[in-house]
């Protein structure tokens, strides 16, 4: 259940980002931060011939997600842009 409210946090926090401009790519990137005990998400764009903007998005304490790969593949389902773990 967590899982799913943190997902639909994501989604609100993504949307005004996503503008599904012509010529631009978007991504959305997961930064698991192991020793600092926290996974960052940030969403990313460019378009073709321009630099990356890249904005984060949402902080979330490590022990709020417990399954870390579950959540990137409910991501991939659910959004329309590449995620990404780092």
């Amino acid at each position: 259940m967590i899982e799913n409210e943190l997902i639909t946090e994501i989604l609100k926090e993504m949307a005004p980002l996503f503008k599904r401009a012509k010529n631009t790519i978007y991504e959305l990137r997961v930064v698991d931060q192991r020793y600092a005990g926290q996974v960052n998400f940030f969403f990313e764009w460019n378009q073709v011939g321009r630099s990356t903007i890249s904005r984060q998005i949402l902080t979330v304490p490590r022990r709020r997600v417990k399954d870390l790969e579950g959540l990137i593949t409910a991501l991939k389902s659910k959004t329309m842009v590449t995620v990404t773990l780092v």
